[in-house]
């Protein structure tokens, strides 16, 4: 029967998601033939790359003037931003000129206004003249006020990481309330980037395994998540307001792919596939996963495991869900621990961090650091 009404539900959003994007290109046709269009931008999201391959994802967009969260933004500020991330006008099927490293790349939007860019070199990338940036430029106008030209960043790991670092964002780093619909449209609405608060200890936590056991602070940090692209400026902001380090975010298109006669794909499998990206563009580096209980977490990074046998190195699961679900995801433990993978179900930020320690994937001068960390946070929740 619960199979029945999960099928019954993705159909009917489906069918939803199709009707929103059936309105929203005659929208815009209709506002490109009137010359109605506000100007348009380019919005690069971050990228990633290794020696040979550089990949970034950006949208083309009306301008909808969402201003960086300040503290003292009133409720009505925020409901008015929200509003703009989630109304965001795209701008389809629109030619994008991407340079990096003397390669120049053509790419078109899709109706999402979503593009790809793929750079690939048959020698090494030599970053330290070619530079960390992607300049982006619009190659057709709609408005005199067009901006027509960006600049997007690529994290590229050193020589020297000891590992690399996957992380959920909801409910894992910022306390979204994904399992509970009222608490989480609560949270959307009503508070901004720097309202929003951090599980105690994360920052700490994510900057230690930054820097590894040999402190040099060399490990790269994804970011793999359920939210949708439409919040990336809310999230990028969230992590310095809060001094969380930065990383590519890989996050979720809201719309369908109909230009691809797609659907979209179920969180777990978007993960799965976003997850692969990274470990097959850096195949000699294992990974350490960070997640959560109450949604599909623990299942991907088994799968994952299943699937890259020897590249997962551990795996914490923030535990924010029923005792049901604790012994669910005790039983992905112990089959984990037999393929020699460790996950641990923790209920706060310094249990993870204690095991890192004894792990070797940091020094005990960042276990204290994390510690100090989650006593800092405690104390400004209790303000």
């Amino acid at each position: 029967m619960a199979s029945i009404n999960r099928e019954l539900k993705d159909k009917l959003l489906n069918a939803t998601r199709q009707v929103e994007h059936s309105l929203s290109m005659a929208k815009f046709n209709v506002k490109d033939k009137l010359h109605l269009l506000e100007p348009i931008n380019i919005m690069p999201f971050y990228g990633f790359g290794n020696d040979t391959y550089v990949y970034l994802k950006g949208r083309v967009l009306e301008d909808e003037k969402v201003k960086v969260p300040e503290e003292d933004d009133s409720v009505l500020d925020h409901l008015k931003d929200t509003y703009k991330r989630y109304e965001t006008d795209e701008i389809p099927h629109i030619k994008v000129k991407a340079s990096f490293a003397g390669q120049e790349i053509e790419v078109e939007t899709d109706e999402e206004g979503f593009f790809d860019v793929e750079f690939r070199s048959d020698k090494p990338i030599d970053y330290s003249t070619s530079g960390n940036k992607i300049k982006l430029q619009l190659l057709e106008r709609k408005t005199d006020k067009d901006r027509m030209e960006a600049e997007a960043y690529i994290f590229v790991p050193g020589k020297d990481a000891e590992f690399g670092i996957i992380s959920d964002i909801d409910d894992t780093v910022l306390i979204s309330k994904v399992t509970h619909f009222l608490g989480r449209l609560k949270l959307m609405l009503m508070k901004n980037a720097t309202e929003r608060s951090p599980f105690p200890g994360i920052a700490g936590f994510l900057r230690a395994l930054g820097k590894g056991h040999d402190g040099k602070g060399h490990n790269p940090l994804f970011f793999v998540s359920g939210s949708e692209w439409n919040l990336y400026d809310l999230l990028v902001n969230f992590f310095r307001s809060h001094d969380i380090p930065e990383g590519p975010l890989l996050l979720r298109d809201k719309g369908t792919r109909l230009d691809r006669g797609e659907f979209e794909t179920s969180e777990e499998e978007y993960k799965r596939e976003k997850i692969r990206h990274i470990l097959d563009t850096y195949p000699d580096l294992k990974f350490i996963c960070i997640g959560d209980s109450g949604q599909h977490d623990p299942e991907v990074y088994q799968h994952i495991v299943d699937e890259y046998p020897g590249r997962i190195l551990g795996i914490y699961i923030r535990d924010v869900s029923p005792d049901k679900r604790d012994k669910e995801v005790r039983e992905i433990a112990q089959q984990l621990r037999k393929k020699g993978v460790e996950m641990e179900l923790v209920e706060e930020t310094y249990s993870a961090a204690k095991h890192a320690a004894k792990m070797g994937w940091v020094n005990d001068g960042q276990l204290e650091d994390v510690k100090q960390a989650c006593e800092a946070d405690e104390q400004k929740d209790e303000e």
